[in-house]
């Protein structure tokens, strides 16, 4: 009996500890955007950024991830293009992203598209925002929702 105790006791108190550190709401959060797997399209493609209606970044994308040595590792999620601060921004934010395409490869045929989206920020210290050209839509990754897509193996 004490043994089932002890077990118990030990699981409650794991998971309390995972649930506390991946939930514990940070002081910045930070916006990643991911183009592509490769620097091959470094400055090709030129991003706009928008948190609740005020344009945080723009310029080119860059990184430096190269898939076939699995260099930099820590650009595999993408380019950092802002960090805020949550205690200015509440417990969600607006999103408006703008991808144009500087040469002539096209995103499904446009070359430029855009979103805007809402997203809940308290519990988690970032996102990445994705657009895989062969895929053709926009995909949100947070440690919360997604947490696979923050890990390397």
């Amino acid at each position: 009996m004490k043994k089932l105790i002890l077990l118990l006791l030990s699981g409650m108190f794991l998971s309390f500890c995972s649930r506390v550190d991946l939930k514990s709401p940070k002081d910045s959060f930070f916006i990643l955007v991911k183009l592509s797997s490769s620097n091959k399209r470094n400055g090709k493609d030129y991003i706009k950024l928008w948190v609740n209606d005020s344009l945080l970044f723009k310029g080119p994308y860059f990184t430096n991830y190269i898939e076939e040595t699995e260099e930099n590792i820590d650009d595999v999620w993408g380019m950092e293009v802002a960090t805020l601060s949550k205690k200015d921004n509440g417990d969600s934010i607006k999103i408006a992203i703008r991808l144009i395409a500087l040469d002539n490869q096209s995103f499904g045929g446009k070359k430029v598209i855009d979103t805007t989206f809402k997203y809940r920020i308290d519990n988690i210290p970032g996102i990445a925002i994705s657009y895989p050209r062969e895929v053709g839509h926009f995909s949100v990754f947070d440690t919360i929702n997604a947490p696979g897509y923050w890990r390397i193996e």
